[in-house]
């Protein structure tokens, strides 16, 4: 009865051994390129930007590494992603055709797995999308920049993004406004175009920086300013100029050209006081008030700011 007892124990016990071996095996076995390809896509789903750089093997620039990840951090994911086939080549990359819903629309989301440098499967093939983005103004003049997202890239730039649905939107996002959304799978190009309206705080805008502009112009000075828009007969009451003084009465107010191209800012109010010696040779101070002030020039939209220049 003993000796039976006894091996009762050393079988239960070698079944208690051979059960943690045999988990053991299951928890660090290496992911399939099943494992893989489904990690990848539940990151499209989720959102899971650190998931996504960490299965990439291939790197843009600087500035499409920007692009690609700002872009994508603000997009509306994919659902319902799901893997139709998947295909070993000889070299032993797997081929993954997936397809995944993107605002209701079935879009590609095919990849192509490959063992990485330490053996991890990384992503490879086609499986990011090449965008061209264009914007122009309703009256027909090109604007510099977009805003994918968080991103913020320039027009006539090809840019790569990750399956997903983007909302481009024009900048300088304060000066203009429209936008356009796109379902963007893998592979395909995919052109954006973005047709934009100056906004009602475009105006606005230009008017606190031409006001800046013109209190610059008003500080007191020995001689006339240039491009200020402001003429002071002084010659014809004094030999010789030593000081002006201004003081506004009123600023000019902007009008924005429809195509965003230049401005006009009329109907300033300025008194310049002028003194010097007089062709006596005494002191004198003589006044001059202009009721017709103006400042034009041209208006230049870069990246997402107005840019001002009077001429």
């Amino acid at each position: 009865m003993k000796r039976a007892a006894v091996i009762g124990i050393v079988v239960a016990s070698a079944l208690v051994v051979g059960g943690a071996g045999a988990a053991w095996f299951l928890m660090t076995r290496p992911p399939s390129a099943e494992d893989a390809a489904r990690t990848y896509l539940s990151a499209l789903s989720e959102g899971d930007i650190d998931t996504i750089m960490s299965m990439r093997d291939d790197r843009l620039d600087d500035d499409g590494e920007r692009i690609l990840s700002a872009a994508f951090t603000d997009a509306g994911f994919v659902e319902d992603a799901t893997i139709d086939r998947m295909r070993e080549g000889q070299d032993g990359a797997v081929a993954v055709d997936a397809t995944a819903s993107i605002d209701g629309e079935r879009v590609d989301v095919s990849f192509r797995l490959a063992r990485g440098g330490d053996g991890a499967w990384v992503l490879g093939g086609d499986y990011l999308a090449s965008a061209t983005v264009e914007a122009q103004l309703e009256g027909g003049a090109a604007l510099p920049a977009v805003w994918i997202g968080d991103a913020l890239v320039p027009t006539g730039q090809t840019v790569a993004l990750l399956p997903a649905a983007y909302v481009a939107a024009a900048a300088p996002r304060s000066i203009v406004e429209g936008e356009t959304e796109v379902a963007v799978g893998a592979g395909a190009p995919v052109e954006i175009e973005v047709t934009a309206s100056l906004t009602p705080d475009a105006t606005g805008r230009a008017q606190e920086q031409l006001d800046a502009y013109a209190q610059a112009c008003a500080e007191p000075a020995t001689a006339v300013p240039d491009n200020c828009g402001l003429v002071v007969p002084w010659a014809a009451d004094l030999a010789e100029l030593e000081r002006i003084a201004f003081r506004i009465e009123g600023l000019p107010a902007v009008t924005l050209s429809p195509d965003a191209a230049s401005f006009a800012a009329t109907g300033g109010i300025i008194v310049a006081t002028a003194t010097g010696r007089t062709r006596e040779g005494t002191p004198g101070a003589f006044t001059y008030r202009a009721d017709d002030w103006s400042l034009r020039g041209t208006l230049r939209l870069s990246g997402d700011e107005m840019l001002l220049t009077v001429h």
